[in-house]
């Protein structure tokens, strides 16, 4: 058995805030659904956390 937990991969720090559920959306606390115009005003590391009309991302 102990050499099953010595086998396994340590995580790296980015990989543990992932797991935790810290990913990209985690600081995004807008709207979930949003207009082209709100969608444009987004800062873009967060246009991937809403849902949007595809003509809004011409």
């Amino acid at each position: 058995m102990k050499k099953k937990f010595s086998a396994l991969k340590q995580l790296t720090k980015t990989e543990q805030s992932h797991v935790k559920g810290g990913g990209v959306c985690s600081g995004y606390n807008g709207p979930q659904v949003v207009n082209c115009e709100e969608f444009h005003a987004l800062p873009p590391q967060y246009r991937i956390c809403v849902i949007v009309h595809p003509r809004c991302l011409d």
